[in-house]
């Protein structure tokens, strides 16, 4: 019976540490998309400062 105790308590552990897994992926994943809009809010702002540097060029 021991060696089945161990292996539930090492079946136990590895599905606590899947669940911490799914859940760090999760937050990793949220993580992402919102430096992913950053970076487009970034680039939409750099693209109308040259635009409008261009505008000035132009004039």
């Amino acid at each position: 019976m021991d060696i089945l105790n161990q292996l539930t308590e090492k079946i136990t552990l590895l599905l606590e540490r899947q669940e911490a897994l799914k859940l760090e992926n999760m937050q990793l994943k949220e993580s992402l998309e919102q430096e992913r809009q950053t970076k487009e809010a970034v680039l939409s702002r750099v693209e109308n400062i040259l635009n409008s540097l261009q505008e000035v060029d132009r004039n």
